[in-house]
């Protein structure tokens, strides 16, 4: 496989342009088409998590009500024993404290102040076991009250509150639905150029892509044959290969656009970076292996390539491919570098971008 370097540019001005809308939900380009292309079943998906939520809330309240009202006999019946214990430990008290009065007055007076309390507490829940039981249950009985109202409102109320609920997040789908269809010039180029990056990987490791290749020159490089001053290139790939480097631009243009004059010539933006490019590795101190004829040269060459289609005429200085062409022309071409070498050029480029 292919070595690959960098992002590809529409992606990444893709996903500022989307996270400045405070989107970041997509990784890829792939997702972001699977996403319009899906947009009514990712509706529907969204529509039917919020049901299976809805439902799973009818079940677990359906089971914490069942629960409580085991609950309840639980309560009930230790309620009745806590009765129980409490009036034997208030009856084994008072007879304690009978059996102290008789050894003094003074201890019949203090007994029998604490023995009248006693019995008043005992009487409390000899009398009031029903009034203590409930007291005991009004908290749980509340909880069912109130789960029982919720469960017959959800019951009642399903279709309404799953559209209640789904409103919210169906119109952040179609927000960012509308969003992605204003970047759609975008989008195109960035499929375009992951069609591009998907075809070189399936190269060998020899050959080396930089995506999104930018440089700015100061001084500018002067081109004697346009009289410009270059000052800046950006390209759209950069493969650097045993037979030379390869400056590809991509273009997702439909066939109409193809044909259209309103559009900027692809062959004239490639043939300006192509010439910078050459001078500057040219003049560079790349180590390269000699020859008995001289120094060698660092062949530019120049592809446009169109995904839908391409014109009938040929260009000077440029070959125009269609994506399915791309990788038979690139290595129909044979290797004037070593491996070794491929790398230094590599190194070359990466680091003066870098700088």
């Amino acid at each position: 496989m292919a070595i690959i370097h960098g992002q590809i540019e529409s992606l990444k001005k893709l996903k500022n342009e989307l996270a400045s809308s405070g989107i970041d939900r997509f990784k890829s380009v792939k997702e972001i088409t699977d996403f319009l292309h899906n947009f009514e079943y990712v509706k529907e998906v969204t529509i039917n998590n919020i049901r299976h939520t809805l439902e799973s809330e009818i079940k677990d309240l359906t089971i914490r009500i069942k629960e409580n009202k085991d609950k309840i006999e639980s309560v009930r019946s230790k309620t009745i024993t806590d009765i129980q214990v409490h009036k034997d430990l208030l009856e084994i008290k008072i007879d304690k404290l009978s059996a102290k009065a008789n050894k003094s007055s003074f201890h019949k007076l203090i007994c029998n102040y604490f023995i009248k309390r006693k019995r008043k507490s005992l009487d409390y829940y000899a009398t009031n076991p029903s009034e203590i039981i409930e007291n005991a249950l009004k908290s749980i009985r509340k909880v069912i009250e109130n789960d029982e109202n919720n469960l017959l409102y959800l019951i009642n109320n399903k279709e309404l509150i799953i559209n209640n609920r789904s409103i919210p997040e169906i119109q952040k789908l179609s927000f960012i639905k509308d969003k992605i269809e204003d970047l759609k010039p975008i989008i195109a180029g960035a499929v375009g150029e992951d069609l591009v990056v998907k075809e070189i990987e399936k190269l060998p490791d020899s050959f080396i892509l930089i995506n999104d290749y930018s440089l700015k020159f100061s001084p500018p490089i002067y081109n004697k044959n346009t009289k410009e001053r270059i000052l800046s290139i950006q390209i759209d790939h950069l493969l650097i290969a045993q037979s030379g480097i390869f400056i590809l631009e991509t273009k997702n243009w439909s066939k109409e656009s193809i044909e259209s004059s309103d559009l900027r010539s692809p062959v004239e933006q490639i043939t300006r970076s192509s010439y910078a490019l050459f001078i500057l590795v040219n003049n560079a101190k790349i180590e390269l292996s000699g020859h008995h004829w001289g120094d060698k040269q660092i062949p530019i060459r120049n592809i446009v390539v169109l995904i839908n289609g391409k014109p009938k005429e040929d260009f000077k200085y440029v070959r125009v491919k269609t994506i399915k062409e791309l990788n038979n022309y690139i290595t129909y071409l044979g290797p004037v570098f070593s491996e070794e070498e491929v790398n230094r050029i590599a190194k070359f480029l990466i680091e003066r971008q870098n700088q």
